[in-house]
Order: C-alpha cells, then structure tokens, then sequence
C-alpha cells in the first residue's frame, strides 16, 4: 500500500485564538498536501472553489491546484500539514471525517519526531507509521459512523433551513454544498446520516408540502401551483405528487380543501 508513493515531510501548525494567517493564491506541481485539522476550522479555496475542514477532518488538496488557505483568528487552530512527491495509496475526497482524532494525532507525533529527531532506523519506522496513517484514513472513509465530523448536525440543521426558504428556485447538491462551503459528496451521506433523506429528497418534500396547502388553501390552478413550488413541467409535479401523496393534485384538492382567512 505505501510503496506507491513518497512521503515528502510532516508539519505542525498551532494558531492561537486571536491571531489568523491566510497563505497566498498558490501550487506545488508536484506535491499532494494532506492536512489534518486537529482543532480550530480551516478555510480553503482550490480552483475557486471554497471548502472547509473543521476540527477532527482532513483536506486534500491534489498536486497542481491553485488554491489559497486561510485560518480564522475566532479560535485556536492546531495540526499537521503532510506532503507526499506522488500520488496517494488512497483516493481521497477534498474534506472528510476522521474517525478516531486522537489515534491520528499519537501516530503524528511519533512521525514528527522520527524526521525532526532521526534515529538509525527511522526510515523503517517513518514508512511503517505512514501505512499506519493510511489505514487510519481508509476506516474513516469506508466506516458508517459519522458521529467523528463536528457540529455537522448543526449543520445540516441550516442546510435544512435554507432549503425551506429556498426550494421553489433551482436547487442541486452543487449548488448548497458551495454555498456551505461543503465536499458535496460527503455532505449527501452526512445529511442522509443526521436526517434519514437525502437533500435532494428533502427539496422535494418542501414543495410538494407547499404545494399541499396550497392545493388545501386557495384556488390557484395546478399548473400555476407546479411553477410556484419549482416545477418546470407540470408532468413531473403531478407524478412527483402522486407518488408522495397517493392522489392526483385534483384529488387531493377535493379531499383536502377548506376556506382559511388570512
């Protein structure tokens, strides 16, 4: 597994509180950078897109892209920065979750001390951490329990929010995950984890309740409900909503309709 790859070098950062950095637009051509965000949240933007990696994450950031970092002065930031010659043994997303921090850490102190501090046999024990480091990576990537990612269910919370303010114009995964600033991969298994569907599966459930009580509530005409909760064709609101609901909107209508004042 290690031997694909060339470990360059580890380092730590530690920022207090009250104090913030930002790195410049820049690239290493042929350096892979892995950093591992032990406390504080970390800002990034690669390829102009924005990311964030809170406390008990990792970010990726390929050989070649441009991107630029920066690390807010509201709380202590503290980690390690690796950077590898070649590819990585692993194909890693730009930001995901670690599943044991504080294991990571203890094998990030050794491997800073076995480069800083070399001993005779500190090249065999440099590789040996570093398969560690990577299997440790591999079971938070394929590990079903996502209680290791902080705060995300605060998150999700607000992404959950947005969507009911926002669903009747053109939402994708894309689209909210940039706006949270998120790895859209990682942010649909996540909200599926806290919320039990999927984002796009929670979109839908925002229209077709407005357009339930809109159907209940007013005379407004099917189509012109359709376009309203976000529906392009009206074909694809009445199959959305006859899945859902069991009745036609017509149906529904007639089963639900009462005059409410406003």
């Amino acid at each position: 597994m290690t031997d694909s790859f060339d470990f360059h070098a580890i380092q730590p950062f530690l920022i207090p509180s009250g104090q913030s950095l930002q790195q410049p637009l820049h690239r290493h051509p042929d350096t892979v950078e892995l950093l591992l965000v032990l406390e504080g949240t970390v800002q990034c933007t690669s390829e102009g897109k924005p990311t964030k990696a809170p406390s008990g994450t990792a970010m990726t950031i390929q050989a070649g892209r441009w991107h630029k970092q920066w690390y807010p002065a509201l709380e202590q930031q503290s980690g390690y920065r690796l950077s590898f010659a070649e590819a990585l043994p692993l194909a890693l997303p730009p930001v995901f979750p670690i599943e044991d921090p504080k294991g990571l850490e203890s094998l990030l102190v050794r491997l800073y001390q076995e480069t800083t501090q070399p001993k005779d046999d500190s090249t065999q024990m440099t590789h040996y951490l570093i398969g560690l480091i990577f299997r440790l990576l591999s079971r938070s990537l394929y590990s079903d329990n996502f209680s290791a990612y902080p705060n995300f269910e605060k998150t999700v919370r607000e992404i959950e929010h947005y969507i009911e303010e926002n669903y009747p114009i053109t939402l994708t995964l894309d689209s909210i995950a940039d706006r949270f600033a998120l790895d859209k991969y990682q942010l649909a298994r996540l909200f599926k984890e806290y919320s039990g569907i999927s984002p796009l599966q929670y979109i839908i459930s925002c229209r077709l309740d407005a357009a339930k009580q809109l159907l209940a509530t007013t005379d407004t005409s099917v189509n012109s409900i359709a376009a309203t909760v976000g529906y392009k064709s009206d074909t694809q609101f009445q199959a959305a909503f006859k899945k859902a609901s069991g009745l036609t909107p017509r149906h529904y209508r007639l089963a639900h309709q009462r005059k409410v004042k406003f």
